[in-house]
């Protein structure tokens, strides 16, 4: 996988160029120079589309390097080092507001996110469009079996996308084809959310039914149709569709691809990438090629970078732990000292991610980190929400919880500690926390189980009482601080989409 999945020189693009000679007789410029790329002459082997494909998995590496601002940086979970500059805080990053619920649409974080998913989605559809209509190529120069495959990665990716952006945004703009021509630019408007996940699931589908369990060789760490089943369980999950996720998750189950691994640590270790418990990891190399991550230089404590130690230099001061996070752990919990270190900085304990903290030179800010999107412990907690959603039982969700907390060095829970469903619910949501902090699950856990509002109202009253670390002049808290309400569950539609497109209308409340 290291050679096989390298983002490309080319990005692959569609570059609308419009003449408007009023009166010409003539086109300018009909013949098109061959030493040129373009669109056209670049789809003509099997190299070219793998290399178009390998592009998306370039996206999605640029998108998960941001992605915890969105969704870890938006819960309890984690918060924002107030001795960050008041233009990372504030400004037009608004890292502070989006975590206070005062961003505005204007925020550079947001307007980002909408920028790669939608390029993400552009960058499937373009050989999409080719791969599902034969006589556009040349079949000859592609083994049949790779474009299927090709297929079923490249709809994954969308489905992916359009998934993570009807969380984000709701109603959001659902694009099948490539766009041409500036009319369709200018002519997209926000689709129904019913029917964007009914384009999901079909997406999730159809990779499900074409692409192999496993790889090989390079190909280890491609898109499987595990990573297809667990897309449409959590697109099922958030739909309560728990009929439907229940069948997405035991057949994961019952596939024998995965299991848990002994040691929490070693799932997070970059010598044992792409691991028994690995489902989907967005894969990164440490090195000069550009295929780095840099996971310990955000997530760092001002003052401290690389190893994370108190020194010259300045970490990034994004997504710390919050002290309810910290807090969260119950005694004895082997997670815990994985998942969150701490230094002392001024007389103070400053705590930062740990589970990502393995930089080799602190003179270079890249790292060899892979970023776990979905894994096993993920589907057996899944499994046993859908199976509680649909009645309390004593036996399999037990089990399935239980199997988490054993490998985490803490006692079973029986039916006297939780006798009915909601204290069954209410243990499941903590074990998710504590098991997949960081891992840009809890935002979107705290939406689907409709408990955001309740559960980020009353961290608020806790954080403005024992801040995770003091408040900065610049942004203190106030009586606007924390509120939130429905409209807060959505994100703004970018003020610049806003601009462009007077068919894209904002969310309420913005």
């Amino acid at each position: 996988m290291r050679e096989y999945i390298m983002k490309p020189n080319i990005k692959i693009g569609i570059i609308i160029l419009i003449f408007f000679f009023m009166g010409c007789k003539k086109s300018f410029l009909n013949i098109t120079p061959q030493h040129y790329t373009t669109e056209g002459n670049f789809y003509q082997t099997q190299d070219d589309f793998i290399q178009a494909t390998n592009a998306v998995y370039g996206d999605m590496q640029n998108f998960i390097l941001s992605a915890h601002f969105l969704e870890e940086g938006r819960s309890d979970n984690t918060t924002y080092d107030n001795q960050l500059d008041q233009g990372s805080i504030g400004g037009g990053r608004q890292w502070g507001f989006m975590d206070q619920f005062i961003e505005s649409s204007d925020a550079s974080v947001i307007s980002d996110a909408w920028t790669i998913i939608y390029q993400s989605i552009k960058d499937c559809n373009v050989p999409l469009s080719y791969l599902q209509n034969p006589g556009t190529i040349n079949s000859s120069n592609i083994d049949p079996a790779i474009a299927l495959r090709l297929q079923g990665e490249l709809r994954f990716f969308r489905a992916y996308f359009h998934f993570i952006a009807v969380q984000y945004w709701g109603d959001v703009p659902l694009e099948l084809e490539p766009i041409a021509t500036a009319e369709q630019a200018f002519a997209l408007k926000r689709n129904p959310i019913a029917d964007v996940y009914k384009a999901i699931i079909a997406d999730a589908q159809f990779a499900d039914s074409v692409l192999p369990a496993n790889y090989t060789g390079s190909n280890i760490g491609r898109i499987t149709s595990g990573s297809a089943k667990m897309l449409l369980a959590n697109v099922y999950m958030t739909q309560h569709d728990y009929t439907n996720a229940k069948n997405e998750l035991n057949a994961i189950v019952s596939s024998n691809q995965y299991h848990l691994l002994p040691n929490y640590a070693d799932i997070f270790n970059p010598a044992n990438k792409n691991n028994a418990e690995s489902i989907f990891e967005v894969q990164f190399q440490d090195g000069t090629a550009g295929e780095a991550s840099n996971f310990i230089y955000q997530f760092a404590p001002v003052g401290t970078r690389g190893t994370v130690f108190v020194g010259p230099g300045s970490g990034g001061g994004a997504n710390l732990p919050t002290l309810d996070m910290v807090n969260a752990y119950e005694t004895n919990d082997l997670r815990k000292n994985v998942s969150v270190g701490s230094v002392i900085r001024g007389g103070n304990t400053v705590y930062y991610v740990k589970k990502y903290d393995h930089d080799s030179d602190p003179n270079f800010a890249t790292t060899p980190d892979d970023w776990p999107v979905y894994r096993y412990a993920d589907v057996l907690l899944l499994l046993a929400e859908a199976i509680n959603e649909q009645g309390y039982q004593t036996g399999e969700p037990f089990d399935l919880l239980n199997q988490i907390r054993s490998r985490a060095g803490l006692d079973s829970l029986t039916q006297s500690d939780l006798p009915d469903q909601d204290t069954f619910r209410k243990a499941l949501a903590h074990e998710r926390r504590v098991e997949l902090a960081f891992e840009n699950h809890r935002w979107f856990d705290l939406l689907r189980t409709g408990t955001a509002i309740s559960v980020m109202t009353a961290y608020g009253q806790i954080e403005i009482a024992h801040p995770t670390t003091p408040p900065s002049s610049y942004l203190p808290y106030n009586s606007n601080s924390f509120v939130i309400n429905q409209n807060k569950l959505l994100y703004p539609i970018p003020s610049n989409e806003l601009n462009i497109d007077p068919n894209i209308k904002q969310n309420p409340g913005y």
